[in-house]
C-alpha cells in the first residue's frame, strides 16, 4: 500500500493521472533511485503480449477475463499516450508523479566553429 501526499494527488488530478494508472505503474514500472518509470517502450511490450493473449482466451470463451484484458489493454494505451508516467517515491509514501515523455534536445555547435 503506498500512502499518496496532498501534493501528489493534486498533480494526478491536474495531469490526469487516475488510482489504475497509478496501480499499473507500480505494477510494471521500473525501479530507478527514487522513480519508478513505466515509459513508451515497456508499454509498447506489455500490449504486444496482451494483444497475443486475447485470441487465444477469445476461444476459450471466458468473457470476464476477456473483459479484465481489454481494460488493462486500454489502460496501457493511456500511459503510453501520456509519454509514460513517472512516480517519485521516498518509502512507501508518493512525493510526486508526472508524464514522462522526454523529448530529446538538439546540441548546438559553438559559434565560430565549423
Amino acid at each position: 500500500m503506498i500512502i499518496k501526499t496532498k501534493h501528489s494527488m493534486q498533480k494526478m488530478s491536474q495531469r490526469g493521472i487516475h488510482k489504475n494508472l497509478l496501480d499499473i505503474v507500480l505494477i510494471h514500472g521500473i525501479v530507478k533511485k527514487d522513480k519508478i518509470i513505466l515509459n513508451r517502450k515497456i508499454c509498447d511490450r506489455f500490449i504486444k503480449k496482451l494483444d497475443k493473449q486475447i485470441p487465444k482466451i477469445k476461444r476459450l470463451g471466458n468473457t470476464l477475463h476477456i473483459t479484465r484484458l481489454n481494460t488493462y489493454r486500454t489502460t496501457l494505451l493511456k500511459i503510453r499516450d501520456k509519454g509514460g508516467v513517472t512516480l517519485v517515491v521516498m518509502g512507501n509514501t508518493l512525493i510526486t508523479i508526472y508524464n514522462t515523455d522526454i523529448k530529446l534536445k538538439r546540441r548546438r555547435r559553438p559559434k565560430g566553429r565549423k
